[in-house]
């Protein structure tokens, strides 16, 4: 297929190019040509009318969550086929809005690796989901619905093997607890040491794992940043220098805003009183002049919904979480390049986030510029998603 843009934004550049031609082979960019040079060959023609731009990233989902019901959610996860239904439709919805890849931040009982492999084998129409299977927790801490709490280094190193051997493409870590809402700036207690931590890492990238960390507070983020992992998740309360230091190691960021202050747009709500929802307030105001700052500084920041959290839901929120790092202060093209190619680049996904010659031809057409109005994402005419992404470490 040759596919005529008569506008396209390739991932990288601050502007658009006007009237390019792209030779789809195989699922892939063979080649992209100015219109004026092109010359129609045997191949079908479909001329676009919008804008041409790399498909989005959301680094960060819960596919075993409905962002409605918690306890639901979790009851759901036994019986099959109703999880079957729930998340090839939250597949379904997250394409639609032009998300075609994502990384799921873990879950109990390794649904979001059953559903990559869905998707690899053509038995759901979703984006490319990169896997983390069971997250790694200590017994008696926070996360007991993301993974088993294990306390032993032996019983870590088989988790980590077993990860691997599954499919994993990646390794999540709890390291920290959750935002409390009773002080503000008040988080879970850490769950590993430095040394403990600094092992894990080591481990995973042994066996080709990127490693993504739940960690909020200086205290824990400054211990992700000391045992050298991947990317940092919420990442709420971070100093300056701890930011600077995220910039410096080039570590990923992926805010997760839609996570906390959605919690006050929904039925939860009620369960907060005013000084909880003051400081919930707080804390996603901390959050967003943080983000700012990381940007002025250069952290690699990513977008990443944490869809099925509270009031968070898959595909329909991505929207959300981009005016989200608007209202931090961050420019459109920023924005942008966060949701595509520094995503791609956080999930190791090489085939995606720009459109380039030898890439995958996964892409979305939008009715206007959504470099000029980010609004424009949410008018998408067609998502083109001809295959599954191989994506690996490095």
């Amino acid at each position: 297929m040759d596919v005529v843009a008569p506008r396209l934004w390739d991932g990288k550049g601050e502007g658009l190019v006007e009237d390019r031609v792209l030779l789809i082979r195989n699922g892939k960019i063979k080649g992209i040509l100015p219109l004026e040079v092109y010359e129609p060959g045997p191949c079908p023609l479909l001329k676009l009318e919008g804008t041409l731009m790399p498909g989005l990233v959301d680094a960060h989902v819960h596919l075993s969550l409905d962002g409605k019901d918690f306890k639901q959610s979790i009851e759901r996860w036994y019986p099959p086929q109703d999880m079957w239904r729930v998340i090839t439709q939250e597949l379904w919805d997250t394409l639609k809005a032009g998300v075609v890849a994502i990384r799921d931040g873990s879950d109990g009982l390794n649904w979001n690796l059953e559903a990559k492999k869905w998707v690899a084998a053509g038995q759901a129409v979703g984006p490319v989901v990169v896997a983390t299977g069971r997250a790694l927790r200590r017994k008696g801490y926070y996360g007991t619905f993301l993974g088993p709490g294990l306390e032993r280094r032996e019983e870590w190193e088989d988790l980590l093997k077993d990860q691997a051997a599954g499919g994993c493409d990646q390794v999540k870590i709890v390291l920290s607890g959750l935002i409390t809402f009773r002080r503000y700036g008040e988080v879970g207690p850490v769950q590993f040491s430095l040394e403990e931590l600094s092992w894990l890492v080591r481990r995973a990238h042994a066996l080709g794992l990127k490693v993504m960390v739940h960690a909020n507070g200086p205290q824990a983020l400054e211990m992700a940043l000391d045992a050298g992992v991947d990317s940092i998740e919420h990442g709420y309360f971070a100093t300056e220098e701890l930011l600077s230091r995220m910039a410096e190691q080039g570590v990923y960021w992926c805010p997760t805003v839609a996570a906390v202050i959605n919690r006050l747009k929904v039925r939860k709500a009620e369960e907060y009183s005013p000084h909880q929802k003051d400081i919930i307030k707080r804390t996603c105001e901390s959050q967003l002049g943080n983000m700012y700052k990381a940007h002025r500084i250069g952290v690699r920041m990513v977008l990443g919904t944490d869809a099925g959290a509270p009031g968070v839901y898959h595909g329909r929120s991505y929207g959300e979480e981009v005016n989200y790092f608007k209202e931090a202060g961050l420019d459109n093209l920023s924005i942008l390049k966060a949701a595509t190619s520094l995503g791609a680049a956080c999930l190791g996904l090489k085939d995606l986030g720009t459109i380039e010659e030898g890439k995958s031809a996964c892409f979305v057409e939008l009715e206007g510029d959504p470099l000029a109005d980010l609004q424009a994402l949410k008018k998408i005419n067609r998502v083109f998603y001809f295959q599954p992404i191989p994506c690996g470490y490095g």
